[in-house]
């Protein structure tokens, strides 16, 4: 890989470890910005510093559409490298957050390696985490959050765990409308626009909003990141 006529610095790995989902590695790479992190999961990339933006976004995007002054409750499917964490915990309304992640080292992984990279996330007060899989959670819940924001694989069109299909489905989907309080919003992340999804979130919350998002950096045939949220009313 070159960048500006370099060659940019090989990823070193920080620690390999057999998971829930298969084998987990979280790489480390330098840059004149800081470190950039990234986590594959049987050997497919599915966290990188390189999608920050995009799952920032899909925490801003989710929640500018809330009608809520304080004390709100979200839900975060997937905690990765904590980015989309991070930017939930910075919009001051939010009163209390839960984060669903299956795999026990990606929780530790932001306690000590990422800490300092996603503004130590998991050290709010606000923030609990739920080790096991989010649709159970989504099935305990019923009207508990005011948002619910999922970044789980790398959306619908790039499963890594063919067990999270069940949540993009229509009976999935029906399920976390289930777990939103009225007025709530649903705010999903994909790696590339899905017209399955999209046919979904018309069903079950009547339309959706999407934001499509390139990256720069990236090959140009590559299409586009889409953030979609949806308001149960």
């Amino acid at each position: 890989m070159i960048v500006n006529g370099n060659k940019a610095p090989r990823p070193c790995v920080i620690e390999s470890l057999e998971g829930v989902s298969g084998d987990l590695i979280l790489f480390s790479r330098e840059t004149p910005e800081g470190p950039r992190y990234e986590i594959t999961i049987g050997g497919h990339f599915v966290m990188a510093a390189s999608d920050g933006p995009t799952e920032r976004r899909l925490a801003s995007a989710a929640l500018g559409l809330l009608n809520k002054d304080a004390d709100i409750a979200v839900l975060v499917g997937g905690l990765g490298l904590g980015l989309t964490l991070a930017q939930t915990l910075a919009d001051r309304r939010v009163g209390r957050v839960v984060v669903a992640e299956l795999e026990q080292a990606v929780i530790r992984w932001n306690r000590t390696h990422l800490k300092e990279f996603n503004a130590r996330a998991l050290f709010d007060n606000r923030v609990t985490v739920w080790e096991g899989d989010v649709l159970e959670l989504i099935e305990k819940r019923r009207g508990a959050f005011d948002a619910v924001l999922m970044d789980v694989d790398n959306g619908p069109s790039f499963l890594i765990l063919e067990r999270n299909a069940p949540l993009y489905t229509r009976r999935g989907m029906k399920k976390i409308r289930r777990c939103l309080a009225q007025g709530g919003v649903l705010g999903v992340w994909s790696s590339q626009p899905d017209d399955r999804l999209e046919a979904v979130l018309t069903e079950v919350f009547g339309d959706f909003g999407r934001e499509l998002i390139t990256d720069k950096n990236l090959r140009e045939d590559l299409p586009p990141t889409a953030v979609y949220t949806a308001v149960k009313r």
